[in-house]
């Protein structure tokens, strides 16, 4: 099961980040993931400017084309057929038929991107949504309450009560308080299923200015 996704495509859909921001995201994946991912490979999906897309035929486009263990990160805005209109645009999803995830950046971006530390914080939550995802591919599951890592931030997986924020006050409260450390029940998981071993260096902080910790 392990070697099924040892490998990780990172595959861009759109044009609103550069393939070096994607490596950025693909290293902080490596390092998240340490021993579970050996490699990441970055792609580029030519598709036509696009608003919006089914979230499911996306992950199934790029099934399709890519297969494996794959990560779709989009500018588009990901849709489902969720009656709830707080759950019918959603920052990420995973197909539960195949690896594949995929990552919308359409609500992540700050009001405005005039700085470098402006775009740093659009790349640092895009990573953040896209370990929420692999870690899906993985068998992590969602944690309704705000549980953390040892470096104080929230567990990747951390999901809380999306609806109870509003779009806005969910990437402020959830997106940007999460780490890139796992807590204590998914390393576990991953130690028993994958050998999964955290290193010493992992024990950082965020390493985000937004952070809530």
């Amino acid at each position: 099961m392990l070697n099924e996704r040892s490998n990780l495509n990172i595959v861009r859909v759109g044009n609103n980040i550069t393939y070096s921001s994607l490596r950025t995201i693909g290293d902080g994946i490596l390092e998240a993931f340490h021993g579970m991912i050996k490699a990441v490979e970055l792609a580029h999906h030519n598709a036509p400017a696009m608003d919006s897309i089914d979230a499911h035929l996306l992950t199934m486009i790029l099934h399709d084309e890519y297969g494996g263990h794959t990560l779709g990160i989009t500018d588009a805005d990901l849709k489902t057929d969720d009656e709830d209109e707080f759950y019918n645009s959603i920052f990420g999803g995973k197909n539960t038929k195949n690896d594949v995830a995929v990552v919308s950046t359409n609500k992540l971006s700050p009001d405005k991107i005039n700085t470098n530390s402006e775009y740093e914080l659009f790349i640092q939550r895009t990573l953040k949504v896209s370990l929420h995802e692999v870690g899906h591919n993985f068998g992590l599951v969602d944690h309704p309450s705000f549980r953390t890592a040892p470096d104080g931030s929230l567990c990747p997986m951390s999901r809380g009560e999306q609806n109870k924020f509003g779009t806005v006050g969910y990437v402020l409260a959830v997106i940007d308080g999460r780490g890139k450390n796992f807590c204590e029940e998914c390393t576990h998981f991953m130690g028993h299923i994958y050998g999964y071993r955290k290193e010493k260096s992992q024990l950082k902080g965020p390493g985000n200015p937004s952070s809530r910790h």
